[in-house]
């Protein structure tokens, strides 16, 4: 008997069931509707050389179900799918002794009662507000976005939407209750206007012309509010 590792397989492909399921339903599919989905599709464990196989004649890699928000927006992407979504912002390590890095701290503390307004404000589908906050590990500080599901005057409930190996004890759909003081960050990308994202624009602001527009495309920004 073989002893190599088995590894879950979508049969029929995730990527296609999101695909025909959004054809069906005429709009972008909602976060909890591509999470859904993932946990209901059938799944086939199989030899990795096997699952490898099977993708090479697919012609394409399937959605990793730990980040399949995330996949499924840059899979739409590639598509043409319009609208285009917000794919959510993937884990970063920043240098928080960065004196640039520490204003976008302090300017996302001082405008959380404008987040808390635009959350409030929007009931689309689509909406899809963020949070970062800081996860202490053994090797430095991660910094990881959150969605937001619910909000006080205090704090917010962020859950996890994608899942990073130094983070394996945690699974996509954790949530999280943070204080204000915990919020490093928070972002809106609605319909290619960002809002917030203070760490992005520190960031941002380091890169030329082409690697700011590289970085514009990727996260579906058209213009900073």
């Amino acid at each position: 008997m073989s002893e190599e590792k088995l590894v879950p397989v979508f049969i029929p492909a995730l990527v296609a069931i999101l695909v025909n399921v959004e054809d069906k339903k005429g709009s972008p599919l909602t976060y909890e509707q591509v999470i859904t989905l993932r946990d209901k599709a059938s799944v086939m464990m199989m030899e990795k050389s096997h699952a490898d196989a099977l993708a090479e004649s697919r012609g394409y890699d399937d959605i990793d179900p730990e980040n399949c928000w995330y996949d499924w927006q840059m899979c739409r992407r590639e598509m043409d799918r319009k609208p285009d979504l917000d794919p959510g912002a993937k884990i970063s390590m920043t240098n928080s002794n960065d004196a640039s890095m520490q204003q976008a701290f302090a300017d996302a503390k001082q405008s959380l009662p404008h987040f808390r307004k635009l959350i409030h404000s929007n009931t689309e589908e689509e909406f899809f507000p963020l949070i970062k906050t800081k996860f202490a590990l053994a090797n430095g500080n991660m910094f990881v976005w959150l969605r937001v599901v619910e909000s006080s005057d205090t704090g917010f409930t962020g859950e996890l939407f994608e899942v990073p190996a130094d983070l394996r004890d945690h699974e996509i759909g954790d949530t999280f209750n943070l204080e204000d003081a915990a919020i490093i960050d928070w972002m809106i990308n609605h319909d290619g206007a960002m809002h917030g994202g203070y760490t992005i624009r520190a960031h941002r602001a380091t890169l030329d012309d082409k690697e700011q527009a590289r970085l514009d495309e990727h996260l579906g920004v058209r213009h900073y509010m």
